[in-house]
């Protein structure tokens, strides 16, 4: 059983669409990678500015025990949708003061960890020291959620799937005019061969397509055509003189002298 042909556009629609993928794809991961590198690091050093901020305008109130004027400076945080918790601990390791963002106070954390800003539990956060001098007063820590990077995340998927759908368009349009340029010379061999074929004329010629690697095809295409036609025609001639043969031997009525008559008209 015959295995079924594919069409040879389907063939080159296809390797078009699976090149252009690929490229596509490799890109758009390019570029969401560095975005999404970028705009972490972006989030870390803009927490740590504010941190810094708001660790240089506590020192007084941890200074003087003043936790009222700490927690003005923390709700100073409200500016930034972003931070969901923060508190300010004393150098003892005691909560301060505190900014909840609609969240529990056992949000905060009881004991803190080293100096820096990390992303755990799906969150950023930072913790800062608050110092004076070389005294170290206590320790700010903030929380910032994820949400600008998600809905950058987001902007940056739609963006992609616009680029990738008008750039699929761009190639398919693109291979349609490739496709013809690419399957004219191959449809006007496929014709010339069927007019062969049809019509046993060997004198039909492939025309030239302009492209250099279809011209030598057809250039080979024209001589084997001119070989076949060369060899018809000796073939042609052969017959001929065969039957001329046949009509003087029953002519004379001489068979016993038809290898000399054949010498004498070959």
């Amino acid at each position: 059983m015959a295995t079924p042909s594919t069409p040879i556009r389907r063939i080159l629609m296809r390797m078009i669409f699976l090149s252009s993928g690929v490229v596509l794809a490799v890109t758009s991961a390019a570029f969401c990678t560095y975005e999404a590198v970028t705009f972490r690091n972006a989030n870390i050093e803009q927490l740590q500015t504010l941190s810094k901020v708001i660790a240089s305008n506590s020192t007084a109130a941890l200074a003087f025990d003043n936790s009222e004027d700490a927690t003005a400076v923390l709700t100073a945080l409200k500016a930034n949708p972003h931070i969901v918790a923060a508190a300010l601990y004393d150098a003892q390791g005691e909560v301060f003061a505190t900014y909840l963002h609609g969240l529990p106070a056992s949000r905060l954390p009881a004991h803190l960890g080293a100096p820096g800003y990390s992303f755990e539990h799906g969150a950023l956060i930072g913790i800062q020291p608050v110092a004076q001098g070389s005294q170290q007063l206590g320790t700010l820590y903030v929380e910032s959620d994820l949400g600008a990077m998600y809905t950058r995340a987001t902007l940056y998927g739609l963006i992609v799937l616009l680029v990738t759908a008008s750039a699929l368009s761009v190639a398919y349009l693109i291979s349609r005019r490739l496709q013809y340029q690419l399957l004219r010379p191959i449809q006007a061999l496929a014709a010339t061969a069927k007019a062969v074929s049809d019509r046993n004329d060997y004198t039909v010629r492939a025309a030239p397509t302009g492209a250099r690697e279809f011209d030598v095809f057809t250039d080979a295409f024209n001589q084997m055509l001119t070989r076949i036609q060369q060899s018809e025609g000796k073939l042609h001639a052969q017959l001929e003189r065969l039957g001329l043969l046949q009509h003087i031997t029953r002519a004379t009525g001489d068979r016993q002298d038809l290898n000399s008559i054949f010498l004498v008209v070959w």
